[in-house]
């Protein structure tokens, strides 16, 4: 009997953290990656491509980005930028490992996610959602928030 109560009081105690941990907005110890900050710049009408930048928090196991879709765009790719004899190469990419307890920034020149044929202009204060395709974890849908066209990604969270 006192050994069923210290394994059921070691059992609530575990359940408290894991819930303790993702109401706070951490990744859980068996969570996949945890993405944040999602934001893309304005398009001027006619312009047909677009670049979405965010961060990948890995979570307990290594993983990796196998590519992404959105409604907002017919073709979305993985892309890096690399430079080769001081000349900016972008390029896509077959995916983007995500270490266990690392950190993947998608950046301005740098990895991105480039949204082709737009649906329609990226308008400043509207959101849409990108589905990220993880090897491990599988799916998840991200808001991306649209800033101004000259203006600063919103505040990290």
């Amino acid at each position: 009997m006192k050994r069923r109560r210290l394994l059921a009081t070691a059992l609530a105690a575990v359940l408290s953290c894991t819930l303790v941990a993702a109401v706070a907005g951490e990744p859980a110890a068996t969570a996949g990656p945890l993405v944040r900050d999602a934001w893309a710049r304005a398009t001027p009408p006619g312009v047909a491509v677009a670049a979405v930048y965010l961060t990948i928090a890995g979570g307990a196991k290594p993983d990796r980005l196998l590519g992404a879709t959105t409604s907002a765009a017919a073709m979305t790719q993985v892309h890096a930028v690399t430079e080769v004899q001081g000349v900016s190469r972008m390029r896509e990419t077959d995916g983007v490992p995500v270490p266990a307890g690392g950190k993947v920034v998608f950046a301005p020149h740098g990895l991105h996610l480039m949204l082709m044929n737009l649906a329609r202009p990226l308008v400043a204060g509207d959101t849409f959602e990108v589905t990220l395709q993880f090897a491990e974890s599988g799916p998840r849908v991200v808001r991306v928030a649209v800033v101004a066209a000259d203006g600063s990604p919103p505040p990290a969270h």
